[in-house]
């Protein structure tokens, strides 16, 4: 004879089980996505030392992160020097057509703030300088930016265009990708998590920046639609995430708007050369800023 045990069941236990093997599952699937994006880096990182290391390199091998920068920045500058199919460097002033007797450009560069830009390569520093003299040429009324992080993208886009509404948009605290992100976004992810005050705070230039928050890929862009004058993406670099912020960018601008991209040509984990190359075999005019890795295109 077989025993029929009955036992009394809550639902809130069921439903509490329930939600902790939910999270597993999940952490298990983010752990894997971890290692396999950490395994490519690697393959990433070990492809640039074969293809950019040299003699010189190797004095570097006890420092292993400055002999991969060093590697990466030298496939950078093959890139600029050896342009075959890669987009045509045009100077902002010539892609956007400013007339020669407009006259000067003054520039707004905030010290603090510039400093992860101007590092002891000088790519980073010509991009800052290319997206301050966009901004003062468009001299947009509303601003959108993706990947807030500290703020000094946003800063710098309040104080070189004095009438534009800048929103910057970045993962909130309980928010997690949606897509595919690469190592360094995710590195980035855990840094804004811990930002506590933005280059911006305290300064004028905050009254006339909003600070958004949610992931890119699933924020609602309705609001802005047709009304950036000037979108700058600098979110997620994975291809999935670029691809995402690029589509968003094209509904939110209108005829003459400037959409421009960061770490364009840069050989790390990231996408931005890949989808940009699509975008422009789609027929869109897009050009990069010589010396740098900013790119840009006109609506």
């Amino acid at each position: 004879m077989v025993e029929r045990i009955t036992q009394a069941v809550n639902p809130i236990e069921i439903e509490e089980r329930q939600t902790r093997q939910g999270s597993g599952r999940v952490e298990d699937a983010h752990r894997e996505s971890w290692d396999e994006s950490w395994l490519w880096a690697a393959c990433i990182a070990a492809r640039n030392l074969i293809l950019g290391g040299n003699l010189a390199s190797f004095r570097l091998l006890a420092n292993p992160r400055a002999m991969i920068s060093y590697v990466t920045e030298s496939l950078f500058l093959y890139g600029l020097m050896v342009s075959d199919g890669d987009l045509p460097q045009v100077q902002v002033w010539k892609g956007l057509g400013l007339p020669s007797e407009s006259g000067g450009l003054r520039l707004v560069i905030y010290p603090d703030a510039a400093e992860e830009w101007f590092r002891a390569v000088p790519s980073y520093a010509v991009d800052l300088v290319a997206l301050c003299t966009l901004c003062q040429i468009v001299r947009p009324r509303v601003a959108f930016e993706i990947g807030t992080l500290q703020g000094s993208g946003a800063l710098h886009l309040a104080a070189n265009s004095p009438e534009a509404q800048v929103y910057t948009l970045d993962l909130g605290s309980a928010d997690r990708p949606s897509l595919a992100t690469t190592v360094v976004d995710d590195i980035h992810v855990q840094r804004h998590a811990k930002v506590k005050k933005y280059h911006f705070s305290g300064l004028s230039e905050e009254r006339r920046i909003y600070c958004l928050f949610g992931d890119s890929a699933r924020f609602d862009f309705s609001p802005w639609e047709k009304r950036v004058d000037f979108f700058f993406i600098d979110g997620a670099h994975s291809y999935e995430y670029v691809r995402n912020d690029s589509l968003k960018a094209l509904q939110c601008g209108h005829r003459n708007s400037v959409v421009a991209w960061h770490d364009y040509g840069r050989v790390g984990v990231n996408g931005v050369s890949k989808w940009l190359r699509e975008l422009r075999d789609q027929g869109h005019r897009i050009y990069r800023v010589p010396g740098g890795s900013l790119a840009y295109t006109v609506l």
